[in-house]
């Protein structure tokens, strides 16, 4: 690469550096993020068999993040800053991979097209483990390629260390975790002194990817592979990763990616059968081609086999720098003039993706997720929020509960948790909803704010419901034993209250040493047979980590819709969780009855 194309990349790279770091800072928070903040940064606790068990654990990420959070507290820059500083690995590795690419056009499609492919790079300005998988995976390649020019011991180690890093962060990586093993024990046919390196790749290759395959298994019998889908390939997989990096919905689109995977194949078995003796998997123009159709067939096989859904957008993410290496390598490769203008030319196309780049840039929202809520909806209820006065209730959809929470938390917990269950319950003080999908909304509420990228609305209801006292208890004190889970603070008859709705009001001072208080204020109502017909909850360490001082005390109304006809009693209770030591100095309690 000439000193002229080492400068244009190096000061595109900065630019794109900081458009991330723009991304980060000023994007808001997205649910998968808070949901990792709440299950594992905010716990300090990542680690399989000990940490809570979901998909959502992107082990490496969470390990990194937790060092981030403990230095630079919750921001969403904090929690987003070990993916932003992996994003110069990959710009490293995409640049080293790129040198090794003979045709300078190809050369910088491939560059362009994984640089500036906006859904691709975005991840980098996520607290999710996809964006640093990427960076290490392509350390990996990098190392790799030097294998098969060299299998020397430190290729093979390096290969190896950023490859198990890489699973570490996004486990769908396990199958090129094994194209990669093979290459490099296949790489050592015909080779002098190939004892160590089949060595190093046994123990450092094929025992930790054994840890990796055993803990998908288990997830796997926990339920926990949900995401995607088993309706197939097509219908999932590629349906989903072409609307996600092109914004479209389009059945030419998809076929167009079978044709370059078909042209793919077909190149790739064209030219390996064209190595006349050579060992075809020391050639590095072949590493993508290999990975892409490797992949491409074990997804197949472990949907037939093991009953694995197909990968869907981000658990699918990877196979997009397959596809655009394949496509890159293989022209770049081919020597037969008139087929490489074809795959030149199917090459050409892959600069849609700069272009689109260009045209959805922004600093305002995350090109996965379109649930963003904003901060001034928070500062507007809040203005509304007397002190001392009961607390405001709010509603929504679940997929914004998290991202509520998490405002509400970064803002010392001043208001109310929002309600999801009863969405969308009419009863509510105000509510953030697609404010035209029911006319009852006009009725009932008044827009007070609106935001046009996701079109939701914040509304507030123009009266508020009358409301009677049925119970109230002071002066609640809690100095038990710290091995007790459970706490009541109140408890009732409701078969009095069938097709009623209540507002559970309370206010508690709480101290513990525990940072975070694992623990949930819960309202339940059961039947006679003690089975539970409504369950609400409000955990402490979503309003904040540190319960140390009793004087930032738990305070929220919880909602609950229309008690059902078999309801017997209500119980409002502490659930400690880890039966950890806390105290309860002085606190209060209310349910009252809605007029509705």
């Amino acid at each position: 690469m000439r000193t002229t194309e080492k400068r244009v990349f190096f000061i595109l790279s900065v630019l794109l550096w900081g458009y991330l770091l723009l991304r980060a800072w000023l994007v808001p928070i997205i649910y998968d993020e808070v949901a990792t903040f709440y299950h594992y940064v905010q716990a300090g606790e990542f680690l399989p068999w000990f940490a809570h068990w979901d998909a959502n654990n992107h082990i490496l990420n969470s390990a990194l993040t937790i060092f981030s959070y403990k230095l630079f507290g919750s921001s969403p820059l904090a929690l987003r800053l070990p993916n932003l500083l992996m994003s110069v690995l990959f710009f490293v590795f995409c640049f080293k991979i790129a040198e090794t690419i003979i045709n300078s056009y190809l050369r910088w499609v491939f560059i362009l097209s994984l640089l500036m492919a906006h859904s691709f790079v975005d991840y980098f300005c996520l607290s999710r483990g996809y964006g640093m998988s990427m960076a290490l995976l392509f350390g990996s390649i990098w190392y790799l390629m030097q294998s098969m020019k060299n299998a020397g011991a430190k290729n093979y180690l390096l290969t190896l260390l950023f490859l198990n890093l890489a699973v570490l962060a996004n486990l769908t990586l396990i199958i090129s975790a094994f194209i990669v093993m093979a290459l490099l024990f296949l790489n050592l046919i015909r080779r002098k002194k190939i004892l160590l390196p089949a060595f190093i790749t046994f123990v450092a290759g094929m025992l930790p990817a054994a840890f990796f395959v055993k803990l998908l298994f288990f997830m796997k019998a926990k339920g926990l592979l949900y995401y995607g889908s088993a309706a197939g390939f097509k219908t999932v997989t590629l349906w989903s990763l072409v609307k996600y990096f092109t914004g479209f919905e389009s059945g030419i689109i998809e076929n167009l990616v079978i044709v370059y995977f078909v042209t793919i194949v077909a190149a790739l078995a064209w030219l390996v059968s064209r190595s006349k003796g050579a060992n075809p998997f020391c050639r590095i123009h072949f590493v993508f081609g290999f990975l892409m159709t490797g992949n491409v067939a074990a997804i197949f096989l472990n949907a037939w086999l093991f009953d694995v859904n197909y990968p869907e957008d981000r658990a699918g993410l990877f196979l997009f720098p397959f596809f655009i290496g394949s496509v890159i390598f293989l022209a770049d490769e081919v020597n037969i003039p008139h087929l490489k203008k074809v795959l030149v030319g199917l090459a050409s196309i892959l600069l849609f993706f700069p272009l689109h780049f260009l045209a959805t840039a922004n600093l305002s929202h995350n090109s996965l997720e379109n649930f963003r809520i904003l901060q001034r909806f928070y500062d507007k209820v809040a203005t509304y929020q007397e002190a001392g006065e009961m607390r405001l209730t709010i509603g929504g959809s679940h997929n914004k509960e998290l991202l509520w929470s998490y405002l509400n938390f970064r803002n010392g917990g001043k208001l109310n948790q929002m309600s999801t269950r009863s969405y969308p319950a009419m009863d509510l003080d105000f509510q953030i909803t697609g404010y035209p999908d029911d006319p009852d909304w006009f009725i009932l509420y008044d827009s007070i704010d609106y935001d046009p990228q996701t079109q939701f609305y914040l509304v507030k209801r123009k009266q508020q419901l009358p409301k009677k006292l049925l119970q109230s208890k002071d002066g609640i004190v809690h100095k038990e034993k710290p091995n007790r889970e459970y706490f009541s603070l109140l408890e009732g008859r409701a078969d009095t209250l069938i097709g009623k709705s209540l507002l559970v009001s309370f206010n508690l001072a709480v101290q513990t040493a525990n940072k975070p208080f694992d623990s949930w204020v819960v309202f339940t109502v059961k039947d006679k047979n003690k089975q539970t017909l409504r369950y609400e909850r409000v955990p402490f360490n979503w309003l904040r980590t540190d319960w140390s001082n009793p004087e930032n005390r738990m305070t929220n109304t919880i909602y609950v819709k229309d008690l059902p006809p078999e309801s017997d009693k209500y119980i409002l209770f502490v659930w400690n969780i880890d039966k950890v030591p806390y105290e309860i100095p002085d606190g209060e309690a209310a349910v009252f009855v809605l007029d509705n």
